[in-house]
């Protein structure tokens, strides 16, 4: 919403202004890695004493997990998709603390060792972790880790979807549909009342906009971060979705319309409630005197949503159609939509009409969270529609991020 973002809206690169955005994501996500790395070598190095049973293996977890997955998020930026040029090399792969930088890799090589690092963080964490043992807020000892607040970290069930999100990348859609039916595996195998993540429904929670029992993992934000520049985008500086939003939902029992969104005049819309200061999330910890507490809004990094599109696509592309289609219609079910049902009881499915529902879920499900970029960039589509309703030609040079100068 200034000279530079709207640039970056725009996915022109090539201005002055962009070098300083550019820096600070590498900065800082390297900055990330590098605390990863600082904390192996700590822990597997140092004769570290902890006195409940798993955490050392939980936490080794937790850092192999987000260094790869922030290694993933780099190579989504920074590289050109994998079926465009597989031996593209801009990033190396960090595995040791300090100034001394690796080779660049290619975005092959990237991605075995990211997979390897998630694989391995996934062994330590799968007897441990209390998102799968069940260890609950009431019987938390001190030193332990507390199942109810493990989607703000990198838990068991947020390796495997990331996992699931990194095989459909690589069009490994046999391993993609594993990874994402396993990450279900948690609301199949636990009951309601305990479960730390599940579809949102309509009316539960009516003050938690960004639908936060959905993220499988979260990064809290402080009121000042996320819940700031939301209010500043849309509540002050009034900046409208694109044109075409009842196009985009054309029920308006779907709850993410009704949620999201407030009309500014002249079928216009805001998306100012989703990540705004009215949204609250309820019930994640209690007071000592046992009231529950609400807590700002998250984000989210990786949520049920995505997944339960994974497993329709992957299915969906195995030629699985009916089974892929069940994904969906739980879905949307779960938002109060209907769209494939209808599609359906009409006789009208087959694997190019999933393909259409997949993508405008795409549409419906991740505003103002970057996911629809990335399924754009995997689809090498070559037109997105701007944030004004625009329409903008991409090519590998528009998906590709320039590596900031001085990187290295």
């Amino acid at each position: 919403y200034d000279k530079r973002t709207t640039a970056f809206c725009k996915y022109d690169y090539t201005q002055i202004e962009q070098a300083g955005i550019l820096s600070d994501i590498w900065r800082e996500m390297f900055r990330a890695i590098g605390s990863c790395n600082k904390l192996i070598e700590e822990i597997e190095k140092t004769n570290v004493i902890f006195y409940n049973s798993g955490q050392k293996q939980i936490i080794t977890g937790e850092a192999y997990a987000l260094r790869g997955a922030l290694h993933f998020e780099l190579l989504r930026l920074f590289h050109p998709n994998i079926t465009n040029d597989p031996s593209y090399r801009a990033l190396p792969y960090m595995t040791t603390f300090g100034t001394q930088v690796s080779p660049s890799l290619s975005t092959t090589e990237l991605l075995s060792k990211i997979i390897q690092d998630l694989k391995f963080a996934a062994e330590l964490l799968k007897p441990y972790d209390p998102i799968l043992t069940g260890i609950s807020s009431s019987s938390i000892k001190p030193g332990e880790i507390d199942s109810k607040l493990r989607t703000f970290e990198m838990n068991y069930y947020a390796v495997t979807a990331i996992l699931a999100r990194i095989s459909l990348y690589t069009g490994n859609y046999a391993d993609a549909f594993s990874y994402a039916d396993e990450t279900f595996n948690h609301i199949r195998n636990v009951e309601s009342r305990n479960q730390v993540f599940y579809y949102f429904t309509p009316g539960k929670y009516g003050s938690d906009f960004s639908f936060s029992r959905e993220h499988i993992f979260g990064i809290a934000s402080p009121p000042e971060g996320l819940t700031q520049l939301s209010e500043e985008m849309f509540n002050e500086k009034k900046i409208k979705t694109r044109t075409g939003l009842k196009d985009i939902f054309p029920e308006a029992s779907d709850i993410r319309y009704r949620a999201w969104f407030n009309s500014s005049g002249n079928n216009e819309y805001i998306m100012s409630n989703k990540f705004g200061k009215e949204s609250l999330l309820i019930d994640y910890n209690k007071t000592t005197s046992g009231e529950s507490t609400s807590l700002p809004v998250r984000i989210p990094f990786i949520k049920l949503g995505e997944v339960a599109l994974i497993a329709a696509e992957s299915l969906n592309e195995q030629n699985q159609i009916d089974d892929a289609a069940q994904w969906i219609i739980d879905m949307e079910t779960s938002k109060g939509a209907s769209y494939l049902t209808k599609i359906k009881e009409n006789g009208e499915l087959n694997q190019n009409t999933l393909r259409k529902v997949i993508r405008e879920e795409y549409e419906r499900e991740f505003w103002g969270e970057g996911q629809l970029f990335f399924f754009h960039k995997r689809m090498n589509d070559t037109e997105i529609t701007s944030y004004d309703g625009t329409k903008i030609e991409m090519s590998n040079k528009q998906y590709t991020l320039p590596v900031p100068p001085n990187a290295f």
